[in-house]
C-alpha cells in the first residue's frame, strides 16, 4: 500500500491551523482512526474522503473536542484540544464553523432568526444594528436576502444549504467544517454549494475540512484530499492524483460515481 505525495505546491511556508498526530479512536473492537495524522495549512480545503463509516466523523469530533480520542493530540489555531476547560473549548469554537449535512436549521424560528442565534450566543452585547448587518451580508454571501422572513419548512433543499452555509460563516471563523456539503442535492444544486465553498474561502481566507464522498465536490473543492481507508491516511494528494492512480481500492470511488 503506497501513499501518493500531493503534487501542491510546498506548505512549508504557510502556518497550521490544525495539527492531529498518530490519532487512535475504536469502540469495543472496531478501531476506526488507526495511528492518523492530519495537516491543514492556512487558506486550504483539505477534503478526508472515505465510505460511509469509515471514522470521517468520529475525526471531525475528535478534532473540536466533542469526543476524546483513545491516544494522540490534537491542536487546533495552536491550541492543544486536551487541554482545554470547557469554557476555553467555547471560546475556540466561535473561531470554527460547521455546515451540518442536515443543515441543523432550527424549524420554528425564521432564516432571520435562525442567523441571530449564533450572533447573540457568542456576541453578547452586540448592536441590533449590528447585528442586522452581519445578517445581511451572510445572506448575500448565499444570494438568499429575500428569505429573512421564511422558515427552514418554507426552503427548498438547496436554499436550506445555502442558508445553513450563511449561518456557519456568520461569525467569520477561520476554519469551517463541512459534512457531507453536497449529500442529496441534484448535481445543478451541488455544483452551486460547490462555488459558495470556493467563494467564502477566497472572501474569508477560511481553512477548511470537506468531509465527503462526492467526486464531484472533491475535484471543484480540494486543495489537497486524504483517502481515509481502515483507520488510516491510506493516500494524500491532489484530485488529480486521485484520477490518475491505477490503485483498485482508490479507482472505486470513481467508479461509483459512472
Amino acid at each position: 500500500m503506497g501513499t501518493i505525495e500531493s503534487t501542491a505546491g510546498s506548505s512549508e511556508d504557510k502556518s497550521t491551523v490544525i495539527v492531529v498526530e498518530h490519532l487512535y479512536k475504536k469502540f469495543g473492537d472496531n478501531v476506526v482512526l488507526d495511528d492518523f495524522n492530519l495537516k491543514v495549512f492556512t487558506q486550504e480545503n483539505v477534503v478526508v474522503l472515505g465510505k460511509s463509516g469509515s471514522g470521517k466523523s468520529v475525526l471531525v469530533k475528535c478534532i473540536v473536542g466533542l469526543m476524546k480520542p483513545d491516544s494522540g493530540r490534537v491542536y487546533v489555531l495552536g491550541e492543544d484540544i486536551a487541554t482545554l476547560k470547557e469554557d476555553e473549548l467555547d471560546l475556540l469554537r466561535t473561531k470554527l464553523g460547521f455546515l451540518f449535512q442536515s443543515n441543523a436549521l432550527y424549524d420554528s424560528m425564521t432564516v432571520r432568526e435562525n442567523l441571530e442565534f449564533p450572533v447573540r450566543r457568542h456576541w453578547e452585547g452586540m448592536e441590533q444594528a449590528e447585528i442586522d448587518s452581519k445578517i445581511t451580508e451572510a445572506l448575500e454571501n448565499v444570494g438568499l436576502e429575500d428569505t429573512i422572513d421564511m422558515l427552514p419548512s418554507e426552503l427548498s433543499g438547496g436554499m436550506a444549504k445555502r442558508i445553513a452555509l450563511a449561518r456557519a460563516m456568520i461569525l467569520k471563523p477561520e476554519i469551517i467544517f463541512y459534512d457531507e456539503p453536497t449529500a442529496g442535492l441534484d448535481p445543478v444544486t451541488a455544483r452551486e454549494i460547490n462555488a459558495l465553498i470556493l467563494k467564502m474561502k477566497r472572501k474569508y481566507h477560511t481553512s477548511s475540512i470537506i468531509i465527503t464522498h462526492d467526486m464531484e465536490c472533491v475535484k471543484h473543492t480540494a486543495d489537497r484530499v486524504l483517502l481515509l481507508l481502515e483507520g488510516k491516511c491510506y493516500m494524500e494528494g491532489t484530485y488529480k492524483d486521485l484520477e490518475q492512480s491505477t490503485d483498485k481500492k482508490i479507482k472505486q470511488f470513481f467508479e461509483l460515481e459512472s
